[in-house]
């Protein structure tokens, strides 16, 4: 089985493009190899406040100031309150035609990827944020560099997926059709077929999806937005897990066609101790 620890990297950054909405996880062999050991596994409320006390030191109510009269408004200020928010439109759900209409659209601008490139920040249930690049080679490959503090590097080269981790020397590899890994870098993406729709909305510059693994082996929900104009472009995922926490992940700076080297998607094999 997937490690606890690679499972949780996974469910955050390999639903970054809406694929993976579960891990689905099969009875083959990863390879880990730590500091150039190779071994073989399988793979699979708020605290109460003090009260206010009253002092019982001076009662004698001719000490305290009286108080002015509050004259009544005539303007009712809580009728400004509601109208700004009555101005903000809801989302609008989207079904029949209209659903089918916007999830090929969405299938369509994933399947158009071939080399793309951007930044993300990500946020976890304890508001702690994290950041760094992301980069695509569809079919096959794909990176994650998580910037420093962060040790962390997640490189598929289009046949294993392996999670680097430069502190503790270690690289944990897993056949790619093993990982969530293999719907994001297939030939053809289909969300219809791979992924249970809970539901389309859009709203003004904003197309929405909420995915659920279709099998029903993996609980959670992702939630897709998109900035909606000439072009749909990635904005934003929210990963909500079995215990209703949530995810929040940005995109930035992304950049299509722009090829790297044919190296940049190879994994370490070992980390070489230092000499």
């Amino acid at each position: 089985m997937i490690s606890r620890r690679a499972a949780a990297l996974l469910s955050v950054l390999l639903l970054s493009f809406g694929f993976a909405v579960g891990l689905a996880v099969a009875q083959e062999a990863a390879t880990t190899v730590r500091k150039g050991t190779v071994t073989t596994k399988p793979i699979h409320g708020a605290p109460a406040q003090d009260q206010l006390r009253p002092s019982v030191e001076d009662d004698d109510a001719s000490h305290v100031p009286p108080m002015e009269e509050i004259e009544p408004s005539d303007t009712d200020e809580g009728a400004g309150w509601e109208s700004a928010v009555q101005a903000v439109p809801a989302p609008t759900p989207l079904i029949g035609e209209e659903q089918d209409e916007a999830v090929n659209r969405i299938n369509a601008y994933f399947n158009g990827i071939t080399n793309l490139q951007g930044s993300f920040e990500q946020v976890d249930p304890n508001d702690k944020r994290s950041t760094g690049r992301f980069y695509v080679q569809r079919p096959g490959k794909i990176r994650f560099d998580y910037a420093p503090p962060s040790a962390l590097r997640i490189v598929a080269d289009g046949h294993s997926l392996a999670i680097e981790d430069s502190d503790l020397k270690t690289v944990e590899k897993y056949p790619i059709k093993s990982t969530p890994f293999r719907l994001l870098l297939t030939d053809s993406v289909d969300l219809g077929r791979d992924a249970r729709i809970v539901g389309v909305e859009s709203q003004e510059g904003t197309l929405a999806i909420a995915l659920e693994d279709k099998t029903g082996d993996a609980a959670g929900r992702i939630k897709l937005s998109f900035n909606t104009g000439p072009e749909l472009a990635l904005k934003e995922w929210l990963i909500t897990d079995a215990q209703g926490l949530t995810t929040k992940v940005t995109v930035t700076d992304v950049v299509s066609g722009r090829k790297v080297a044919v190296d940049f998607f190879t994994a370490k094999d070992t980390f070489q101790p230092f000499r």
